[in-house]
């Protein structure tokens, strides 16, 4: 039984919350690409559901953190710049994966 899409975004989802290095972040977003490429192989709708869905919270999530940075202090600002830098590389990852499906 496959697991759900949740289940496989949910290390992703902390790592973006911890705002680790960008390339850190897009490379678990890879092994979750590869289990679901795996798993909906004769399924490419789907697929492309996923990467929509996760696309659209991503984006989300960018914006939002916009406008916190432009209104954040200046002690909050590089983590948050951080955990921005880190959601825009899995974004353009997903973005990449819509791209070649």
């Amino acid at each position: 039984m496959s697991r759900s899409p949740n289940a496989d975004l949910a290390p992703l989802i902390k790592l973006l919350q911890a705002g680790v290095p960008p390339a850190r972040a897009a490379a678990e977003f890879a092994r979750v690409l590869a289990i679901w490429t795996a798993e909906l192989q004769d399924d490419t709708e789907q697929l492309q559901e996923r990467l929509s869905g996760l696309a659209e919270q991503m984006t989300t999530g960018v914006e939002e953190m916009h406008e916190g940075i432009a209104e954040a202090s200046d002690k909050g600002k590089p983590t948050l710049r951080r955990i921005l830098a880190t959601h825009e590389a899995v974004l353009d990852a997903v973005r990449q994966a819509q791209g070649a499906g």
